[in-house]
């Protein structure tokens, strides 16, 4: 549904509600009042939205979060370098994919994705970030490299501007835009990580007092791109072995090695019990969904059994800081605290993908923040299988979940998904949307979805298998997805069969592909003796999931 504003007012400038059928979001004490009918867009949970309890920073330790002026104090010798980013050669595909190693629009649909490695870890991350770029090619993205060696926030955006990509992602601690507000929830001021500034490509973004942080953004705010952070948690951003452990589980889902799932959690405290499933059943079906809405029941306990479980997306919703999710339970009279050093220590979340409607935990300047111990592993212990979560920087979150499930329930990856829900927010944005929504950030890797996990293992023939035998008959073999109803494709290439001296991809065509294979096995009666390669994928419903990795054969007769 079209969704038109009235009267736009320039971020960061006072409202007053002198017209109050144009304002969309009005703060009244520690709730905010959504007009509806201003937003022009229909919800299921249309009713929950008009009268949303704001969230609050909760923390009983008291941990003053770090202003501009310490992340500056933090990061200054690296921000006074002269400004420079340069690109690196691209990796190359193995010989049987070489003609992923030059830019096609036919085979990278997906668009260009700009990988900006911090240049103080670069050299000890290179492998993986060159193996992520691999991956992104066969996931249909043109993927970079480039090696940040000095900047502050404009001259990188700028430079991502200049490269048109469909998005980015920033490995270690790529320098951070800041906003500030003198009239953020119940009028105080805030100064936070901005990622909204570098998605908002053609906006004019101004430093009025010429303080360092943004105060003010004029022109149309809608993200061009997505960006996501692999910032960890400890080394100021910068924990290579932190960054290798992620890139390496991410390599693990798409390949089908670390665990996938269909279904998703949401878990709803008290102040938000009538978000009911959060909207999640245009991303899965309800079936697939488990929550808990009542107050009676969501306390920390119930959340630590349930966040480890295997589930492919977790919605929770929950008072907060950068270091604590609180739980209210009504019934008791008391709060339950989860600390970071449950995550980080104790029992890693076992789940992919994550939606914190939770204050503050995503503000990744800060030391240990909970969000980053909700993608990042420490060494021993269990296994993190946490990829990627969206959350805020700030007091806020997202809402409107309908505008970032349902682009996921059609197939888009995290990152085009909140890339559309900003844009459901329209060009501009009031007083009450920008104390909400300014600090919304992706931690991990957008370009990730449950389905890009849900990848068959092949069994037979193995990588490499010679055969003498005629005729040419082989079987197939490969494991199932956890999926149930699951059916599969596979695919047979054979090296010259299609064009002589290239495999059938080479001129974007297929050779052999066999479509609702219900079973794990196939036979095949081979073309001729000449080499060969095949691939299997998964289909769920109506969504089609990774391919494999080709697994080369060779016939001599």
């Amino acid at each position: 549904m079209s969704k038109e504003k009235n009267n736009p007012a320039m971020a960061g400038e006072n409202q007053t509600l002198t017209d109050v059928s144009n304002i969309r979001a009005q703060i009244n004490g520690d709730r905010t009042v959504f007009n509806m009918e201003a937003i022009g867009r229909q919800y299921k949970l249309n009713d929950a939205y008009k009268d949303v309890r704001n969230l609050e920073l909760v923390d009983r330790d008291n941990i003053r979060l770090k202003t501009y002026g310490d992340y500056v104090l933090q990061h200054n010798n690296f921000l006074q370098l002269v400004p420079l980013i340069e690109e690196q050669p691209r990796p190359a595909h193995p010989s049987g994919e070489s003609y992923l190693n030059t830019y096609n629009l036919f085979r990278f649909p997906k668009g260009k994705v700009l990988v900006l490695v911090h240049k103080d870890v670069y050299q000890a991350v290179k492998s993986r970030v060159e193996r992520y770029v691999l991956d992104l090619g066969h996931d249909g993205y043109w993927a970079t490299v480039h090696v940040v060696k000095g900047g502050k926030p404009a001259y990188i955006r700028n430079y991502i501007r200049s490269k048109s990509p469909k998005g980015v992602v920033m490995v270690g601690a790529i320098p951070v835009a800041w906003f500030e507000m003198d009239n953020d929830f119940h009028d105080a001021h805030s100064e936070f990580p901005c990622d909204l500034f570098y998605m908002d490509t053609n906006g004019t973004w101004t430093d009025a007092d010429g303080d360092g942080k943004y105060n003010a953004v004029t022109g149309n705010v809608t993200p061009e791109i997505w960006l996501g952070r692999i910032w960890t948690p400890t080394a100021d951003g910068n924990d290579a072995a932190l960054i290798n452990n992620y890139f390496d589980r991410n390599h693990q889902f798409r390949v089908g090695e670390l665990g996938h799932s269909r279904s998703a959690l949401a878990y709803v405290d008290d102040d938000w019990e009538h978000f009911d499933d959060c909207e999640m059943d245009l991303m899965t079906p309800a079936s697939y969904i488990t929550k808990y809405t009542n107050p009676n029941t969501t306390d920390a306990d119930l959340y630590k059994v349930e966040i480890n479980k295997t589930r492919s997306f977790v919605q929770v919703c929950a008072h907060s800081s950068p270091h604590v999710h609180s739980f209210r339970v009504p019934s008791q009279g008391n709060t339950e605290l989860i600390n970071t050093a449950y995550f980080r220590d104790q029992r890693c979340p076992n789940a992919n993908f994550f939606n914190l409607f939770c204050c503050s935990t995503a503000r990744f300047t800060e030391n240990d923040y909970l969000g980053g111990w909700y993608i990042f592993d420490k060494a021993g212990g269990e296994i993190n299988r946490g990829l990627t979560a969206v959350g805020s920087t700030k007091t806020g979150s997202m809402l409107f979940f309908a505008d970032f499930y349902e682009p996921i329930g059609k197939g888009k990856c995290i990152g085009d998904a909140l890339a559309e829900w900003w844009q459901a927010r329209g060009a501009d944005h009031d007083l009450g949307e920008r104390r909400w929504f300014y600090g919304m950030s992706i931690l991990g890797d957008p370009t990730l979805t449950w389905w890009k996990g849900a990848v068959p293992t092949l069994l037979d023939p193995d990588e490499g298998t010679v055969f003498n035998h005629y005729p040419r008959k082989m079987t197939f073999k490969w494991t199932p997805v956890n999926i149930t109803g699951a059916t599969y494709s596979l695919e047979v290439d054979a090296f010259g069969a299609v064009n002589a001296g290239q495999w059938a991809a080479q001129s974007f065509r297929s050779f052999a592909v066999y479509h609702n294979l219900t079973s794990t096995s196939f036979n095949h009666n081979f073309v001729g003796a000449q080499p060969g390669r095949w691939r299997v994928r998964a289909k769920v419903g109506d969504r089609y999931c990774s391919w494999s990795n080709w697994r080369y054969f060779r016939f001599t007769v």
